[in-house]
């Protein structure tokens, strides 16, 4: 398993690994875990019924990484699959992406998934001469927006009713940072 990062927060010791089938047990158990929440800012959730379905996940999401289509790491926490962030949505011809992130309830509030982002910035501006981070998150997850707001993203735009979950729909709010306004 390639490792992509490591670093200690607190008493907590972080790997941010390529994904790999031998994770997708504990990555399923993550989901199983934290489904009610989960499913209320992450559709892919639906669909992810089986441990089965998550080492499709995982295959897919190697070959896009091959294909530099998508950055998938797996947050290993002591040892432990706990969750996973990315950058997505790669636009090489207008040099952005976006990035999306989850992460088991058991470690958050630990700094871990800003720790985590802020890795990923880095390699889409300083690696990859990426433009433009964006990052897009329900108007009511106002901890994914915490993440944004801690590494100096600015809010663009809300999107009115852009969202359809939990049988109403829901504002989207939109988040950017250029790499002129990047602090390493």
């Amino acid at each position: 398993m390639f490792t992509y990062a490591e670093f200690t927060l607190g008493n907590d010791q972080i790997k941010l690994t390529l994904p790999d089938k031998r994770q997708a047990t504990d990555l399923f158990q993550a989901i199983e875990h934290d489904r009610q929440e989960l499913e209320r800012w992450m559709p892919w959730t639906k669909a992810t019924n089986s441990i089965k379905d998550e080492e499709n996940f995982i295959n897919y999401a190697r070959e896009q990484v091959i294909q530099n289509k998508l950055l998938e790491l797996v947050i290993v926490i002591n040892k432990t699959a706990a969750g996973m962030a990315d950058l997505h949505n790669i636009d090489w011809e207008n040099r952005r992406a976006e990035v999306g992130y989850w992460l088991s309830s058991d470690f958050q509030g630990r700094g871990i998934m800003t720790e985590t982002v802020k890795r990923l910035i880095k390699t889409a501006f300083a690696d990859w001469s990426l433009h433009k981070i964006i990052i897009q998150a329900d108007n009511e997850n106002l901890a994914s927006q915490a993440v944004a707001r801690r590494l100096g993203f600015s809010k663009e735009a809300v999107l009115k009713e852009q969202l359809y979950s939990g049988k109403e729909f829901h504002d989207l709010v939109v988040y950017t940072q250029l790499i002129n306004d990047w602090s390493k």
